[in-house]
């Protein structure tokens, strides 16, 4: 075992929680050393975006949100000012303000645990009509919504930048700030702020998707590599950015199969000549010295998986085109994966293999602005414990997280690793109980060996044929639910609370330590979607970060790290937030 593994297996356990004790965390909120929710380059050019008022929004019906799911049937926008604007606006803005008591507080298109934001965004582009006269790396200012120039680059180094992705192609990178999460939670931030890229990169997905584009993520990248293109390398202290990821966004009818840019475009980066100083969050900090070392050890090299990938494919499509024409074609719908090209590669979906959307269209959505169910997006703060869902709705949902019915899961370049463990509290015909559903075929008899061997492993009456849900235990187990959440009340009056169980052990002893965050990042991009999806429906979400993991691991009879609990989300019916008032985003 390597010593980043050993460490990242170190911090894992030493952030959980436990009936007993609490993950190490501030004794109490200290209030002065709060850090400011948004960071600022000052000293650079600020080029304003364009803004859209609620009243505008509620007139634009199209794209519907069932569209998202297809973006390849969309017209692709033209790369302008106007696009660029309405895809931060619709993944990274401000959303709304909440004020009660005197104080107000902003809220964000994409969530974050505590709404403290650690996730940084920044813009990689070539010349943008409208906006960016020369090639340019900007930071996204959510507050004014505009972007923050940081450094412009030749013709010559974007034409390498991009050399190889589809014509159309921009990149934005995402990075985090520890602190602003450390600052509330202590050593379990490092695990909240991989949910928040989770849903960082969703959020940039469906708002994308709304404008007839695709994102990939560009899993080859190194982190080093991501920080230089950002700006980012050398900064220390507790203020820093860590890079996250690179991701591609292209027009949704092209194919992106890299999983990195080219290594000679980097190198001309470190010699740019960067332009502003970011603001100060806080006047003091305290140290996580274990979340810097899971940082640390979590950091990624740059690899050639995907090169690889498709140099197989390459190979492949040779050896299939010199088949006789006589041959049946009995096989041909075998994964691209399989066959003697095992290894890393088994578990990737790149773009150019994920099936197109085969969803049944239960949900009745076409007729749902997908505008307004993005920034109409809300965390539930109490839900209604006497509303049922109806269980068409449910299964409508369940088969939408399905990684091979859904384009919006592209963006899981090695491949999918969770399942959902489900308490069913309030779903019409469905008894109450603990649940699963197994999101990748084949799983069942592995999950049987490694959970309880009295569950009951029994499908619902009238359950869809193609999702693997099994009902586990029979009872009543809300009162449960929320105490496995922390005791958080929403747990139990929701109609059903979501367990991510996700693959671990084998992941990280297959990848290695900076596959770690990864897994939270499919949590988060999950969470994301669960909470869009129940907008959509008219109800509302909740991530749940704040959890028992040992004790659901020891109620269900799960041992050792085969499989880990690592995010948990509630959907239900909301009740209305007394004495809070909502106001406008932005103010035109």
């Amino acid at each position: 075992m390597t010593a980043e593994l050993e460490a990242i297996l170190a911090y894992h356990q030493a952030s959980k929680h436990n009936f007993k004790a609490y993950a190490p965390g501030p004794y109490h909120l200290d209030l002065p050393l709060k850090p400011d929710p948004f960071l600022n380059y000052h000293g650079t050019r600020l080029f304003n975006l364009e803004i859209w008022s609620d009243e505008r929004l509620k007139t634009e019906t199209f794209p519907a949100y069932e569209q998202a799911f297809s973006p390849e049937k969309l017209k692709p926008y033209d790369l302008s000012a106007k696009s660029i604007s309405r895809l931060f606006f619709d993944s990274f803005a401000i959303s709304a303000w909440k004020r009660a008591e005197g104080t107000k507080w902003p809220l964000r298109v994409n969530p974050s645990s505590g709404n403290l934001h650690p996730t940084e965004v920044y813009l990689l582009s070539g010349p943008l009509k409208g906006l960016l006269k020369n090639p340019s790396v900007c930071h996204y200012a959510p507050l004014p919504h505009a972007l923050e120039l940081r450094a412009e680059f030749s013709p010559e180094t974007w034409e390498l930048l991009s050399s190889g992705f589809p014509e159309g192609t921009f990149f934005v990178g995402l990075s985090s700030i520890f602190w602003r999460v450390s600052w509330k939670y202590g050593l379990r931030a490092f695990r909240y702020a991989q949910h928040d890229i989770g849903h960082a990169i969703a959020a940039l997905t469906f708002a994308a998707a709304g404008l007839g584009w695709k994102t990939s993520l560009l899993a080859d990248m190194g982190s080093e590599e991501i920080a230089v293109l950002l700006g980012i390398s050398g900064e220390k202290g507790p203020e820093k950015q860590e890079p996250a990821c690179l991701l591609a966004v292209y027009p949704a009818g092209k194919t992106c199969t890299k999983g990195r840019i080219s290594s000679g475009a980097v190198p001309a980066f470190k010699n740019l000549s960067w332009e502003g100083v970011p603001n100060s969050l806080s006047p003091g900090h305290v140290e996580w010295v274990s979340i810097e070392k899971a940082a640390s050890s979590a950091q990624k090299k740059r690899t050639d998986y995907f090169e690889k990938k498709e140099e197989s494919n390459e190979e492949s499509n040779k050896e299939s085109k010199e088949e006789s024409n006589e041959e049946s074609n009995e096989g041909l719908n075998e994964g691209p994966n399989e066959g003697p090209n095992e290894g890393p590669k088994s578990y990737m979906q790149t773009a150019s293999s994920l099936q197109t959307s085969s969803f049944v269209n239960l949900s009745k959505l076409d007729k749902v602005p997908l505008r307004g169910v993005i920034r109409g997006r809300r965390s539930a703060i109490e839900m209604n414990n006497s509303a049922y869902l109806e269980k068409e709705t449910f299964y409508a949902m369940l088969q939408r997280t399905l990684p091979q019915n859904n384009s919006i899961f592209n963006t899981l370049a090695f491949g999918s690793f969770t399942h959902l463990l489900i308490f069913v509290n309030h779903v019409k015909d469905l008894l109450p109980g603990l649940y699963i559903f197994l999101r990748k075929p084949g799983e069942k008899e592995r999950f049987k060996a490694a959970i309880r061997s009295d569950f009951l492993w029994e499908k619902p009456k009238n359950c869809p044929s193609d999702l693997e849900f099994y009902l586990l235990m029979e009872e009543t187990l809300d009162y449960f639910a929320a105490q496995l959440s922390c005791t958080q009340r929403k747990a139990a009056d929701a109609c059903f609370t979501a367990c991510m169980l996700s693959e671990f052990e084998e992941p990280l002893n297959r990848f290695g330590a900076w596959i770690y965050p990864y897994l939270f990042w499919e949590c988060g991009v999950l969470g994301q979607l669960l909470y869009l999806e129940a907008e959509a429906y008219g109800l509302r979400g909740c991530g749940i970060g704040c959890f028992f993991d040992d004790p659901l691991h020891e109620a269900i009879g799960l041992k050792g790290l085969e499989f880990q609990d690592l995010y948990h989300f509630a959907v239900g019916y909301p009740l209305p937030e007394i004495g809070v008032i909502t106001l406008p985003a932005y103010e035109e």
